[in-house]
């Protein structure tokens, strides 16, 4: 009976410390809503298809081209996600990060690329520093 007033005091008194592990653990890709990533996805590809929509109306590439529309909805996509990750990351409110994820996801290869190049460009700096 002993044992068992032990044990029932130790779980209260860790409940707190439970509670407080899962508010400030760090976040996960995996724990995030399924209609989070639905929409950001959505609006990644929106943002997809407007670029491809623009460049048929320039023509830049032709409209019956399903190659350049997957294409640029895949690249969108892929841009969308990285941008909402970083949004996470950085703690921007969820508005201000669907709009930047449109706006990546417009952007497309470009947003990559740009995010490539400020990485080369900060790991020559710490390289020089270092040297």
């Amino acid at each position: 009976m002993n044992i068992l007033v032990h044990l029932a005091m130790c779980l209260y008194l860790l409940a707190p410390t439970h509670a407080w592990a899962q508010e400030v653990s760090p976040k996960d890709p995996l724990s995030y809503p399924l209609r989070t990533y639905g929409f950001m996805l959505a609006v990644a590809i929106l943002g997809g298809f407007v670029s491809w929509y623009a460049k048929v109306r320039r023509n830049e590439i032709p409209g019956g081209s399903v190659f350049h529309l997957i294409g640029e909805i895949t690249t969108s996509a892929f841009a969308g996600m990285l941008t909402f990750f970083a949004c996470e990351y950085a703690n921007f409110p969820q508005l201000l990060t669907a709009a930047l994820v449109g706006v990546s996801g417009h952007m497309g290869a470009k947003i990559i690329t740009l995010v490539e190049e400020a990485a080369k460009k900060r790991i020559e700096q710490r390289a020089g520093v270092a040297s």
